[in-house]
């Protein structure tokens, strides 16, 4: 059973693959980065690798590279999986050594007939030939050629060369298409006729739309040529010239179906990101709660203060921020502790109700920036977040907010749960060690003066 390794880092694809290639008596193996298919390369030892363009870490290119270095794998079918279309990224495939190309929205059937062909199992061209005599330049490892086409297809091309080509080569082709378009294709000398020395088969690397559009009217063209010169009656041949143009029409229309398809797959994949972003933002939930109940782990102030730093800088993603202690006497908000700022930084008291910070305070209700946060905010007395630290109804302080790790354009609902919680898991726990503080320091006064007594 032929064993096919499929990379790609978007699961929603492995997939997709793997659907489209199931029930073909194939033994289907994943990996999800580039690093992970070189690891297990020699482990799974693959009879077709399909590979993803863009990745994280090493890209399939550079993967394909890599993989050739390896004599042992210097005949390995690689065939390029990808949503890169640009003649460049082609150029880069076929530079690093693949086999063949395909593009997302992946055909199901094209993708089954590049794998058969990869595995040897297509021996012919599956299109319909037609017979030409076309001259076209041949570009094989840096050696230009003047070939001539024998017969074409939508498929591939069989070309009489007078100069030997190398089997399993990959070469560029440039033609004068219909009405004198220039045409550029890609292709793979795969079969070399017995019949005919200097005759090769050449079978195209996935052409662009434009590309398939221009070679669909060069082939209706010359069929077209063809059945006149075979002497078919004119209305014949005019009837069959509008089969072809509605066929022709067809493949367009199923082509923008499959752009379709293409639009909806990215459409999915958005959808798949944003639950992996909510499964993000959940786990960051889950770890702040772990978080969070370390504060309630100590009763030192000092710590309490130390541990609301590193949930804050670690989980909420705050480069810069402070908490300010509210003072019952002077009712004026002081600051204790934060991060991001310079050390000649002057933080003045705010008296309650007075000012941005002072009006958040005395409202007692969670203030978040409505507008674009991106660049942060340098000004301390405009923060993006302000979240008074409440406790049985009682404000003893505020954490400010003034700009995160993460460039993100606008706060989000998520947030807002985000930063009310570690609010409330703030107020508790310095209400608490406060508390304690407060208990500590009369059970010492008490000792003293008990010990004094006791002398």
């Amino acid at each position: 059973m032929p064993k096919i390794l499929l990379v790609d880092d978007v699961d929603l694809f492995l997939e997709l693959e793997r659907s489209y290639l199931e029930g073909c008596n194939y033994d289907l193996v994943t990996a999800s980065s580039g690093e992970e298919a070189l690891q297990r390369l020699d482990k799974v030892i693959p009879d077709v690798l399909l590979l993803d363009y863009y990745m994280p870490g090493i890209n399939g290119d550079e993967v394909c590279r890599l993989i050739r270095q390896k004599s042992q794998w210097e005949k390995l079918p690689i065939l390029m999986v990808t949503a890169a279309g640009k003649p460049e990224e082609v150029q880069h495939c076929l530079d690093a050594g693949c086999d063949d190309y395909i593009t997302k929205p992946v055909n199901k059937q094209e993708l089954r007939e590049k794998v058969e062909r990869l595995l040897g199992n297509v021996q012919r061209r599956t299109s319909e030939r037609v017979a030409v005599k076309l001259p076209l330049q041949l570009q094989e490892n840096g050696r230009l050629h003047v070939v001539t086409a024998k017969d074409i297809s939508a498929s591939g091309i069989c070309l009489k060369s007078p100069t030997p080509l190398v089997e399993n080569t990959t070469v560029e082709m440039k033609l004068e298409g219909a009405d004198g378009v220039p045409l550029s294709l890609y292709g793979k000398i795969k079969r070399t006729s017995k019949q005919d020395e200097d005759g090769y088969g050449v079978y195209f690397i996935y052409p662009d739309q434009k590309s398939k559009r221009l070679l669909d009217r060069l082939i209706r063209g010359k069929k077209a040529e063809q059945l006149q010169k075979d002497g078919v009656d004119e209305r014949l041949s005019h009837r069959l010239q509008a089969l072809e143009n509605e066929c022709s029409q067809l493949r367009a229309e199923q082509d923008d179906a499959l752009r379709r398809i293409g639009e909806l797959e990215q459409e999915n994949l958005d959808f798949a990101n944003q639950l992996v972003q909510v499964e993000d933002v959940n786990n960051n939930l889950t770890n702040l709660y772990i978080a969070s109940s370390r504060l309630h782990s100590t009763l030192d102030r000092e710590e309490t203060l130390g541990i609301i730093k590193e949930v804050v800088i670690n989980f909420v993603g705050a480069e810069k921020f402070a908490v300010f202690l509210f003072d019952k006497t002077t009712e004026e908000l002081h600051f204790e502790t934060g991060e991001g700022f310079d050390g000649d930084e002057v933080f003045p008291d705010i008296p309650l109700g007075e000012g941005v910070l002072g009006k958040i305070a005395a409202d007692e209700e969670n203030y978040f920036y409505d507008g674009p946060i991106t660049e942060g905010s340098d000004d301390l007395h405009a923060p993006i977040v302000a979240i008074p630290l409440m406790i049985h109804g009682k404000m003893i302080g505020l954490l400010t907010i003034y700009r995160l790790f993460i460039q993100k354009e606008q706060l989000e609902s998520i947030d807002y749960q985000l930063f009310s919680m570690l609010g409330e898991h703030a107020a508790s726990a310095l209400f608490s060690s406060t508390l304690y503080g407060h208990s500590e320091r009369k059970r010492q006064t008490y000792q003293g003066f008990v010990d004094l007594l006791l002398k």
